[in-house]
């Protein structure tokens, strides 16, 4: 693609002179201050425009104050009780290049400061520096288990999860089934929960966009337990028990809220949510309109159409930004006229984020779409705290600062 000459153009110049140059201020005068055309150029150009044009809006405005508890360190933030982290990608297929990475030295550290026992569910995996750290818990005596998808788990030609059963390592696949084991998520000594929508591979943790978070609770881990203990008895999907002991946890005045799919009702959170919203921002690898919810009629309803109603009927300020290849989906918020775009990231944005009020965020595997609703294994945290959606409204802002329209023409409005 060849880019554009960012140059504008020169513009002819006028030589004036004589009573033939008088002639000519004077019609440029009249034209610019009594018939109101700019002629003259001093009225500021506007490039902020909407989703049909070229130049994203102004970012959103990110309250500094409430990050000032939390200590910057690399990839994120540590906020004590959580670590919170983002990817940066680089692009690169060379596997020279995939070391070194936050998030992933991140997640190695509480693998190698395990002391008792280490559960995974692990969509997929190929991180080498993570597959070492946990055959090495493994051969210091911690209890290692793990679930993953078959598909993209047990049968990948670049899984290192074989890596892990030569080992000694139990890995149980959801065989018997379709649908995804799409978790990404470790629970370590009881205690500390890795979630997000980070894939444990080189391109979840060096070329794509995603987040993850590290939680410390028991309570929280109790949840996640339950979880596991599911899916490694061979209980996947919806058919699964909807089995989560602590439905809310409070972690330093910090409300916690968890949704495992596919026996949960995400949908029906994430309407209340946005009826009760102000501003909602997104970014979303997938968010398609087969997304429902049960409303207070008990009629099932579309989750994006909801949002486009509000939006459309100017009570809700919508802003959102979508995984290019999954663009198509979007339709009905771009068509309305809801200030969505396709994100830049030559690879994936693959974050399933949304973000309430500054306030609430929800966060996880969750991608939004019935697949996720109501076949596949997921989870979704909703976090209630000012802090960590303002990490998440930074990352925001950076999407959005490289993000690009959606072509009209691909949409069929």
């Amino acid at each position: 693609m060849t880019k554009r000459n960012s140059q504008p153009p020169k513009k002819p110049q006028l030589k004036l002179g004589g009573v033939s140059g008088i002639l000519i201020i004077l019609a440029l005068l009249f034209a610019q201050f009594v018939l109101g055309i700019d002629v003259l150029n001093l009225v500021e150009e506007d490039t902020t425009t909407n989703n049909s044009g070229s130049a994203p809006s102004i970012p959103d405005t990110v309250d500094t104050s409430s990050l000032a508890d939390l200590r910057p360190i690399p990839g994120g933030y540590d906020g004590g009780w959580f670590q919170l982290y983002f990817t940066q990608p680089i692009n690169s297929t060379d596997e020279a290049d995939f070391q070194g990475a936050p998030i992933e030295e991140a997640l190695v550290r509480l693998i190698d400061g395990a002391q008792q026992s280490i559960d995974a569910a692990i969509f997929e995996l190929n991180s080498e520096p993570v597959t070492q750290a946990l055959i090495r818990a493994h051969q210091r005596g911690v209890r290692v288990r793990v679930v993953t998808d078959n598909k993209h788990g047990l049968d990948d030609p670049e899984t290192t999860l074989t890596e892990l059963q030569d080992a000694g390592i139990p890995v149980v696949a959801d065989t018997s089934r379709r649908n995804l084991m799409h978790d990404k998520f470790f629970v370590v000594d009881g205690t500390y929960v890795w979630t997000g929508s980070t894939n444990i591979t080189h391109n979840g943790m060096y070329n794509n966009n995603n987040n993850s978070i590290l939680i410390r609770s028991s309570r929280l881990a109790q949840n996640y337990e339950a979880e596991f203990e599911e899916m490694f008895a061979g209980q996947f999907g919806a058919s699964s028990p909807n089995i989560v002991p602590n439905p809310v946890v409070t972690v330093e005045g910090t409300a916690i809220e968890t949704i495992f799919e596919a026996e949960g009702d995400a949908g029906t959170r994430l309407a209340q949510l946005i009826q009760d919203a102000h501003t909602v921002r997104f970014m979303a690898f997938s968010f398609t309109d087969s997304l429902d919810y049960v409303d207070e009629n008990g009629q099932s309803r579309s989750v994006m159409e909801l949002l486009r109603d509000r939006a459309v009927a100017g009570e809700l300020d919508v802003r959102g930004i979508v995984e290019a290849s999954s663009r198509s989906f979007i339709a009905p918020l771009y068509c309305a006229g809801v200030d969505v775009r396709q994100d830049g990231n030559p690879d994936i944005l693959h974050h399933k984020v949304f973000i309430f009020d500054g306030e609430i965020v929800a966060l996880g595997s969750f991608n939004f779409s019935n697949s996720a609703a109501s076949k596949n294994d997921e989870n979704m945290l909703i976090i209630h705290s000012r802090a960590i959606a303002q990490a998440y409204l930074e990352e925001f802002n950076r999407r959005w600062a490289e993000s690009e329209p959606i072509p009209a023409d691909d949409l069929g409005c």
